[in-house]
């Protein structure tokens, strides 16, 4: 495997010296984030997570988990710069393989002429057979092909589209504006009788400045991968290092991306919540003398790989990522941005302030047990078919 320096990234082809957004970043202010799980009411979800716009004016979307999964087929929503560049890109993707089904428009012909807009589509796309995917890339898995598919596209055709949304069964939605524009831009309260079995939101646009204002919103989505994180780490570097060491490619291009993909990368290798919380959130010395025996060597071994020693999260964050069925929530060991937890048998709410929790469960009208986890702390729920629990912290997702 090839060790690269720093000045040899090949993260959206920009030195990993250049990955941080710098001086280049937005003006001040910090990301709101809030996410649900269980059976819920959308509605009352987005009416909660407005309190949360102050704490920033620009960029805002919305992650519906589970919104397509009666399709049969998988779900892009791309934004073109140009409609011109629609023709030619299309092509692009029938040159991997892809079959377009159909494609519509995501937004109303209104809204061009009210907003800024870059041309919002949604695509319904079918990969090629599973001998094709073999011959092509030597891929078995659809979905694993998918995730090639767009990652290549977002890379080459940067300047040119976004595929924004790719899963089988969530649909992103985003915008460079606040969330009241986002909602009603896509008319995301149409939803509200549709399937859906978690949510993530985010306001305000990312540190890291990507490639522009509608390139860099989050949730950023690839495939059955979501999240949403607040805050700005300084371990962006050795975050995008790790991953391009194992081969994972960055699109998006912000310091968000490798958390999620981070987290995903774990997740899929089978180490337990515990020990994904280590690699994320590292020890301080009198923690590690605190540690049992058993505890400690296992520490001292995940950290003496090379790659996991770089997955860290260092600097002021929170992050909520969302993993097929499994959802997780942490901070940065100094607690440095809040992170709020509300749960009971029907849901789990998680949010950057206790007041969007609560506002949540208000409308809803559910009664939690509230929480707020300790620095560094992982908190983990497994959803599905509006089910959520909550995993303890030997849970490892293939067992």
């Amino acid at each position: 495997m090839i060790i690269r320096k720093d000045e040899q990234s090949t993260s959206r082809n920009i030195a990993v010296n250049d990955f941080s957004g710098g001086e280049l970043g937005l003006p001040s202010g910090a990301c709101g984030l809030l996410a649900v799980a269980g059976d819920f009411s959308l509605d009352a979800l987005l009416k909660a997570a407005r309190c949360l716009q102050y704490r920033g004016r620009t960029g805002a979307g919305v992650t519906l988990k589970s919104l397509y999964k009666d399709t049969g087929f998988f779900n892009f929503h791309i934004m073109f710069r140009s409609e011109d560049k629609i023709s030619e890109l299309d092509e692009v993707l029938h040159s991997m393989g892809l079959r377009i089904l159909e494609k519509k428009d995501m937004v109303e012909r209104k809204f061009y002429y009210e907003y800024d807009l870059p041309v919002i589509m949604h695509y319904s796309i079918v990969p090629p057979s599973p001998e094709e995917m073999m011959f092509r890339d030597r891929i078995k898995d659809e979905a694993e092909y998918i995730n090639k598919c767009v990652t290549r596209f977002n890379k080459k055709y940067i300047d040119d589209a976004r595929i924004f949304s790719s899963s089988k069964y969530n649909g992103t939605f985003l915008t460079a504006y606040e969330l009241a524009d986002t909602i009603d831009i896509y008319d995301i309260h149409k939803y509200e009788d549709h399937y859906y079995d978690a949510c993530l939101i985010h306001l305000r646009w990312p540190t890291s400045q990507g490639r522009g204002l509608w390139w860099g919103p989050q949730p950023i989505s690839i495939g059955e991968v979501a999240g949403v994180h607040n805050g700005h780490l300084s371990s962006d570097m050795s975050n995008a290092r790790a991953l391009e060491q194992l081969d994972i490619q960055l699109t998006a291009g912000t310091d968000s991306e490798a958390i999620f993909l981070s987290v995903q990368y774990l997740l899929k290798q089978n180490y337990s919540l515990e020990e994904i919380e280590w690699i994320m959130c590292r020890k301080f010395p009198q923690e590690l003398n605190a540690m049992t025996p058993e505890a400690r060597a296992r520490y001292e071994e995940l950290m003496g790989s090379p790659f996991l020693y770089r997955m860290k999260m260092s600097g002021p964050a929170t992050a909520i990522t969302l993993v097929e069925d499994t959802m997780v929530g942490f901070t940065d060991r100094d607690h440095l941005r809040s992170f709020s937890v509300g749960i009971n048998d029907k849901i789990a709410l998680l949010g950057s302030e206790q007041r969007a929790v609560i506002s949540a469960a208000y409308f809803m009208h559910e009664e939690l047990n509230m929480f707020d986890p300790e620095a560094g702390k992982i908190v983990g729920f497994n959803v599905k078919d509006k089910k959520v629990s909550r995993l303890d912290y030997g849970w490892k997702k293939n067992d």
